[in-house]
């Protein structure tokens, strides 16, 4: 059986970004909108549609504060962890955000992965524009896969 690799960086109100893998295949996917239950469904569609034997996620274990956009994304965390795949793991918000400040900085370099500034540029991925949020789901599958 291949490995199916599905990697989030979830948003209870704001941007989800995936990053999936199976070895040979690669993708890149977002989803906006300010309803965390409607991101769940943007979630499990990508399950249901890659069947990921691993399902990878940023995870914070903390409130700063209690606004209605820190609990719909702990409501939605909650939801990721139940959800029926082989294998469910999470890496640290703290990990991500350090590899992310480092990458940008250049401190660090991913093969195929290069910050290009300038109007229109941005994140690239093997030529492939990403956003932030899916730097930092496909950050959450390297974070895993090198640990």
């Amino acid at each position: 059986m291949a490995n199916r690799i599905l990697s989030i960086d979830p948003s209870g109100t704001g941007t989800t970004g995936i990053y999936y893998t199976n070895g040979k295949e690669q993708e890149f996917k977002e989803y906006k909108d300010i309803y965390w239950r409607n991101h769940y469904s943007f979630i499990v569609s990508n399950i249901n549609l890659y069947n990921p034997n691993l399902l990878l996620f940023e995870n914070i274990n903390f409130i700063s504060n209690r606004t209605s956009d820190s609990l719909n994304l702990i409501r939605l965390l909650g939801a990721i962890e139940c959800l029926m795949v082989s294998k469910v793991e999470s890496i640290n918000v703290l990990k991500v955000k350090e590899m992310s400040k480092a990458l940008f900085a250049g401190k660090i370099k991913i093969k195929d992965l290069e910050y290009l500034p300038g109007r229109g540029k941005g994140w690239m991925w093997k030529g492939q524009r990403i956003s932030l949020h899916q730097l930092e789901a496909f950050i959450v599958y390297y974070l895993w896969i090198t640990k």
